[in-house]
């Protein structure tokens, strides 16, 4: 029978040109003492965003104090440095400026700020369990993670890279203007929109799903296929910029509706190593051997349902259901079409840095997560010998 709770609590003010309303809207949280939190790259500063953020809430007496130590994989070192800042000037709330790394930071941030406890122990301690946090105002500038819809945030430290969720994650408000990604170059605009494609299939195909999510799914998987090659070739196109946009939205809010499976447990192996290799990129390299394995357990155990829906994945994509002339699985080939349009078909876990002596290790830092919700919403049985058998497959 279908039951499911639905909750997205997060005001979206979503368009070409919205940025801009951050100087009169009357959705901001209350106060004149803001901690804007970018990354350590400087490409926040050298597209001026930093400076028309800081510009439009002064116009409204705001005072900003700037963070700029998210790194690429968030670490939990810098989320406690960020929140004694915060505690230290007396932040009223917290902008996040950036990509999903620097939204998954704000949102801890903003809790931790709340308390003298490390981020991390104190969320194990479960310290923050009525805890309310700082407002968090969400502005991402990539179009992959959507974190601006969800109430979640993958922080990296000593155990390795995890997913903490929270109801004080929310942002209480994210303002997605499409203008700001364009400065994005083809090979983050590829990895990013993957980001969400994967995002989009892993929770159409999951046990958590639910009729909202669905929908969301198949509408970011769409245009994902539709306009990521248009934006990666054209990086200008803000049709192509919006659309892309609004799939990774749709993509993040499917993940606080239903849950990611067992492909992101196995990438965490990968960007929570502290090697700095981009999410989107990880999920890539695992991806063809990944659902490949999927398809060959669904077919094994007999689920049609999985299958079924691998199926309507591929037609969203602008595949028939048919299987091709080679007998590869609809979904496998859009998936190798999608690659080669974007230029990523040829991406390899080496030119990360990863080898296939360290197949073990990766298997050992993926099972660890076999008890979370990514192995326990995935659609098929998957143990230790098929997550080895995926690994060893990408480095053949």
């Amino acid at each position: 029978m279908l039951s499911f709770t639905y909750r997205l609590p997060t005001t979206l003010l979503f368009g070409p040109g919205r940025l801009a309303e951050l100087e009169t809207t009357q959705l901001l949280p209350k106060g004149d003492k803001a901690l804007i939190v970018i990354g350590q790259s400087g490409n926040i500063l050298r597209q001026g965003y930093l400076a028309r953020v800081q510009g439009l809430l002064g116009t409204r007496g705001v005072k900003t104090v700037v963070f700029d130590g998210v790194r690429a994989n968030p670490r939990t070192e810098d989320v406690d440095a960020a929140a004694a800042q915060a505690r230290s000037m007396g932040a009223q709330y917290v902008i996040a400026l950036g990509g999903g790394s620097v939204i998954d930071s704000a949102k801890a941030i903003c809790l931790a700020a709340t308390k003298e406890a490390p981020f991390w122990q104190g969320f194990e301690a479960k310290v923050y369990e009525d805890v309310a946090g700082l407002p968090l105002v969400a502005i991402p500038t990539t179009a992959g993670t959507g974190s601006e819809g969800n109430g979640a945030a993958l922080i990296c430290g000593q155990p390795g890279k995890r997913g903490f969720m929270h109801p004080a994650f929310f942002p209480a408000l994210a303002i997605v203007d499409p203008e700001l990604t364009a400065s994005m170059p083809p090979r983050l605009t590829a990895v990013t929109g993957m980001d969400a494609f994967f995002h989009a299939a892993e929770c159409f195909l999951s046990r958590a799903r639910q009729p909202m999510s669905d929908m969301l799914c198949l509408e970011a998987a769409h245009l994902v296929t539709r306009f990521l090659p248009q934006a990666v070739e054209t990086g200008e196109d803000i049709n192509a910029r919006t659309a892309l946009a609004w799939a990774s939205t749709a993509a993040g809010m499917a993940l606080a509706l239903s849950s990611p499976i067992s492909q992101h447990a196995l990438e965490y192996s990968f960007s929570g190593s502290g090697r700095g290799s981009e999410h989107g990129a990880g999920l890539t390299v695992l991806s063809r051997p990944y659902f490949e394995h999927l398809i060959a357990l669904a077919q094994a155990q007999g689920d049609e349902d999985t299958l079924d829906r691998l199926l309507n994945l591929a037609v969203a994509m602008g595949f028939g259901a048919e299987e091709e002339d080679d007998g590869t699985h609809p979904f496998l080939a859009g998936l190798q079409a999608l690659l080669e349009a974007v230029g990523l078909d040829g991406l390899r876990a080496e030119d990360m840095g990863y080898a296939a002596e360290e197949v073990p290790a990766y298997v050992a830092a993926a099972m660890q997560l076999k008890d979370a919700r990514n192995f326990a919403n995935t659609p098929v049985r998957m143990g230790e010998a098929d997550v080895r058998a995926i690994f060893e497959a990408v480095f053949k």
